[in-house]
């Protein structure tokens, strides 16, 4: 599994992290990371793609 995070930087300094989506292949995130970048995103805003391991499966319901 895989999550895309957001992560917010103000002033050079972190702020927080958000998890925005899950994915279950790496391939999947990253082309989303792109697009996202493809369409502009904020400059203190960083995206990356992280494994999260041991979880193969989830199941939850979205809440936004």
């Amino acid at each position: 599994m895989w999550l895309l995070l957001f992560i917010f930087i103000n002033n050079g300094q972190y702020e927080k992290t958000e998890i925005q989506e899950v994915y279950y292949t790496e391939e999947e995130c990253k082309n989303r990371g792109r697009y996202a970048n493809s369409i502009g995103i904020p400059e203190n805003l960083i995206l990356t793609c992280i494994k999260l391991k041991g979880v193969t499966e989830a199941n939850a319901k979205k809440l936004h």
